[in-house]
């Protein structure tokens, strides 16, 4: 018997299958991970098993056996194998890149080179003696520090050390995560001897006795909780195991994320609106039929309880259901919420996660062990059968659009994979994308809607402040008059204030009022932001760091000033004008540590803090009974952004943050600030007037052809050698020809230069039912032969989110 295999190995030159002969003895499925002999030097790798066959159809006697099958054991199953080869088509991405996004990291072995003294004797001079007695003094020593205590490139010289047998080498493997375990103590007698032993030794060893009875109930117990029960130590441990009582042992524990209480609650009564949702989608479920629904409900609407009412039918019917969010920060509230009605069968997935826990999740999921799983984009790859329901909450959000390879989009895997299983898939938001709106107002998906929210509450009532005003009456300080008397207001009934800033940092950039020098990244071209609580200059591209200047790095002079605004300046401000309020604040600086999104948002909830300031991170599903009142610094840093959806995304993150206030029995407000008041996605979202803007903005997209009127692919450049990178995008552009498509470039990109890297784009507009996937293809080998751009990355991005 053969398996074709795909070895774990990012390379072109070995993305495709390989044949290896399965020893006698070993079983061989589908998904298994393996390890093989991969090379001139049988370099074991890991491999994945996509198909096996009895005969191939060249010389068996050149086919390498496979060495040995994975811990990991099954890491996909048939219908996965068909995500990836989609995947791998639909993206233009490596199996190997494929197979990561579906496997995780912690699965991936990790091979060591060793070297050692071999059995020719010979005789050696020069470089490889000095490489021979090296490896002589050592006994052993791993390739690559051999290579590093060099200052000369040793490879060679190995090579030929090899090739005589003056040197030997062998390979060690090591996955990267295993099973966690932790010390146990196991009944190994009768349960009944047990206790009549604990019985007699009652009074000369009373701790002894203790620790025997509790054992003798248990059968198995970690020595930490027998400690922990009985009051003994180690050393009554060791004495039950010398009378042959018990025996220690080895016992695996799961590194769980979610062990936190939560109090149980009780399904809502739905509103006439949500019913009517729930009805809508409960036949599909009901008769195992695919079909997509886009849920559009403004905020506070209720969504989430409907994603439950449909969850519990998934789950009486003894399948599972995929909830995805779209940032970390909503994990927390979200998985709080479906512990508190379904408890403890919920598995959590995303990159905020230690790679063991993430493992053991996995894990967890693929052995059946949960029947809910909530995460970020990655997790619509969990590893679960008999799928009912994928949910993609906020589903406007460009996080669920990977900008990392394989570059997909979360909701055409869900597609595939609800199509795959006869699942339904719900897209909901208070602001869908124009995408997916077009797609229900055309009836390729069904469009539910909720107008009111679940109490009945009115939306917030927004009021926009023209900030050119608020120059000219002279107040120069980051919040106007309206928006510090609201917060003062606000203080003063005990209740909650949320302000966003769509920027970290302190200030946008620093600048030599004497010269004009502003300080940028050396790596990037970029300027750097300064960030007060360090005294430092960061560049967000690269995350180069230097201490701020006292001094013109340019002129030398001392007026060093700070120009614009991030959410640390902010926090600064607020600390000066409201000395009395607690602040709390919330954006990837302050968000680094592990479970810190969990203790922020716990703090603010029940410390009762009075201002939360944040990026987007407050800007989606966030849900505060005693929030009344947001405060948008500045509006306008969203649509000063050269993207044709940065219209669509102001509206959408206004209309989103806004309604965090009055989700509770209190009326909500919000204050807007911007320069540009009359900018109609502003107008627009202060009136909560989605359908509006929509209208609006279509109209135009489909005289522009633009999507979702068209499809939009970004090819990306990038190389240290700015000429070869431009030359690179001119001889793709040529080998694409001519077709029905539109070529516009190659121009350097918005940032032309990040980590030292030069970077040119092309972007190419098709219509929406051509596939131009092999012209790209061949445009990208044209590139690949050019031995002048070898150190040249080409990326190929279809339909990007972003471009810059």
């Amino acid at each position: 018997m053969f398996a074709r295999v795909i070895v774990n190995h990012n390379s072109y030159a070995l993305d495709k299958t390989l044949e290896y002969k399965i020893p006698d003895g070993m079983c061989v499925h589908i998904g298994d991970a393996v390890t093989v002999p991969l090379g001139a030097k049988n370099k074991p790798v890991q491999a994945y098993v996509v198909a096996v066959e009895k005969t191939v159809d060249f010389d068996e006697r050149k086919i390498k056996f496979i060495k040995s099958k994975s811990k990991l054991g099954r890491a996909f199953d048939e219908k996965m194998l068909e995500v990836i080869m989609y995947m791998r088509q639909r993206y233009m991405c490596t199996f190997s890149e494929a197979v990561a996004a579906v496997v995780p990291a912690g699965a991936a072995i990790k091979v060591r080179e060793w070297l050692m003294p071999g059995d020719k004797e010979v005789s050696l001079s020069g470089r490889k003696e000095e490489v021979y007695k090296a490896v002589s003094d050592a006994g052993s020593i791993e390739y690559t520090a051999l290579i590093n205590s060099f200052s000369w490139d040793a490879s060679q010289a190995v090579r030929e050390l090899v090739s005589m047998g003056a040197i030997s080498r062998c390979f060690s493997e090591k996955a990267p995560i295993s099973k966690k375990t932790q010390a146990a103590l196991k009944l190994i007698v009768p349960k009944e001897d047990a206790l009549a032993a604990a019985q007699t030794m009652e009074k000369r060893a009373p701790r002894r006795a203790k620790a025997l009875e509790i054992i003798a109930q248990s059968g198995l117990l970690a020595c930490t909780d027998l400690k922990s029960f009985s009051g003994c130590d180690s050393s009554v441990i060791n004495s039950l195991c010398k009378l042959g009582y018990t025996q220690k042992t080895e016992v695996e524990i799961e590194r769980n994320p979610n062990l936190f209480y939560v109090a149980p609650d009780e399904a809502k009564e739905l509103t006439s609106e949500q019913s009517e949702a729930v009805s809508e989608i409960l036949p599909y479920i009901e008769q195992k039929k695919h079909e997509s629904f886009l849920l559009h409900g403004v905020t506070g609407s209720g969504k989430t309880e409907v994603y439950m009412h449909c969850i519990k039918k998934v789950i009486d019917m003894g399948r599972k259901a995929v909830v995805l969010v779209p940032e970390i920060s909503l994990t927390p509230q979200t998985v709080n919420r479906f512990k508190a009605r379904f408890g403890d069968r919920i598995a959590v997935m995303h990159s905020g996660l230690s790679m063991g826990e993430r493992y053991d999740q996995w894990c967890k999921i693929r052995d059946g062990g949960a029947d809910i799983i909530i995460g970020a984009r990655s997790a619509v790859f969990a590893p679960v059968d008999e799928i009912g329901i994928i949910i993609l909450d906020e589903e406007h959000s460009d996080t669920y659009k990977s900008e990392t390879a394989p570059r997909y989009v979360t909701e055409e895997i869900a597609e595939f994979r609800a199509k795959q299983h006869g699942a339904v898939v719900l897209l909901a938001s208070a602001t869908p994308s124009f995408q997916s709106y077009h797609k229900a107002l055309e009836g390729k998906i069904k469009l539910l809607v909720m107008n009111n929210r679940f109490n009945l509450n009115s939306m917030p009532e927004i009021s926009v402040v023209d900030m050119r005003r608020e120059l000219e009456d002279g107040n120069k300080s980051m919040f106007s008059k309206h928006l510090q008397e609201e917060i003062r207001q606000n203080l003063k009934n005990g209740e909650q204030t949320i302000l966003f800033l769509n920027r970290r940092g302190f200030s946008t950039f620093v600048s030599c009022r004497e010269c004009g020098y502003v300080v940028h990244c050396p790596n990037c071209n970029i300027s750097m932001t300064y960030h007060k609580h360090d005294d430092t200059l960061q560049c967000h591209y690269c995350g180069h760091t230097v201490r701020n200047y006292t001094l013109c790095p340019s002129c030398g002079s001392k007026y060093i000033r700070y120009f614009g605004v991030g959410t640390e300046k902010v926090e600064n401000e607020v600390k000066s004008l409201f000395p009395e309020a607690t602040t709390i604040r919330m954006d990837i600086d302050t968000t680094g540590k592990k479970q810190s999104h969990r203790a922020i948002l716990e703090k603010f909830e029940k410390e009762k803090i009075d201002i939360l300031i944040g990026t987007q991170m407050v800007s989606k599903g966030l849900d505060f009974e005693n929030v009344t009142l947001v405060g948008v610094v500045s509006a306008d840093t969203m649509l000063n952004i050269d993207d044709f959806r940065s219209g669509e995304r102001t509206f959408g993150i206004l209309e989103q943050v806004t309604g965090r206030a009055g989700r509770g029995s209190k009326k909500g407000r919000a204050v807007i600030q911007t320069y540009s008041p009359d900018h109609e996605a502003i107008i627009m979202a202060a009136r909560h007037d989605y359908k509006k803007y929509y209208e609006d903005e279509i109209r135009l997209r489909k005289i522009l052809q633009y999507p979702p009127f068209c499809n939009m692919i970004l090819v990306g450049f990038s190389g240290p050698v700015r000429r070869d990178v431009e030359d690179c995008a001119k001889v793709f552009a040529e080998a694409l020809g001519k077709g029905k498509f539109t070529v516009l470039g190659p121009l350097p990109c918005a940032v032309s230069r990040i980590k030292n890297k030069h970077r040119f784009q092309i972007i190419i507009k098709t219509g929406l039912e051509s596939d131009i996937t092999q012209t790209l293809i061949k445009a990208r080998e044209a590139c690949n032969k050019n031995l002048n751009f070898e150190n040249v990355t080409i990326i190929i991005d279809k339909n990007p989110v972003h471009i810059h």
